[in-house]
């Protein structure tokens, strides 16, 4: 198994399925610390209906969502387990760009601080050279 395949088998750990699932592609990963990951939208995907008919943007709560997708990620471990939490707190979170169909979305988490069940994250969102989203999650683990 390639390097590459193996970042994106850790993808099947988050217990969201298609199509709900935000997350294409894992690039990095620093168990318990970081991760780095992609997702694109395609023009044809299911939250374009009705949102914006005559300028389909990415909605900022799918964002919200893929980034916290992401932030799971990092909780699996080098061994890799079922990630069993959730989204506790999202805030603040600040758009800097809209998202348009078929553009390429880096998803950035990092640990900042981990107290009980729950870890906040410094999350980031960007395409190509431009900031997308920045903020802060917290994820609740369930173990």
């Amino acid at each position: 198994m390639s390097e590459k395949q193996r970042l994106d088998a850790l993808i099947d750990f988050l217990p969201q399925k298609p199509p709900s699932r935000y997350v294409d592609h894992v690039l990095e990963v620093e168990f318990q610390k970081r991760v780095c990951g992609t997702v694109c939208f395609g023009a044809e995907h299911r939250i374009f209906a009705g949102h914006l008919p005559e300028e389909p943007l990415v909605p900022g709560v799918v964002i919200i969502e893929a980034l916290a997708q992401i932030a799971g990620i990092a909780l699996t471990g080098e061994q890799g387990a079922p990630i069993r939490g959730y989204l506790a707190e999202a805030g603040p979170v600040r758009f800097l760009r809209t998202v348009s169909p078929d553009e390429v979305i880096r998803l950035e988490a990092e640990v900042e601080q981990a107290f009980g069940a729950f870890v906040r994250f410094a999350v980031a969102a960007s395409v190509g050279d431009e900031a997308v989203a920045k903020g802060r999650i917290t994820v609740a683990r369930r173990d």
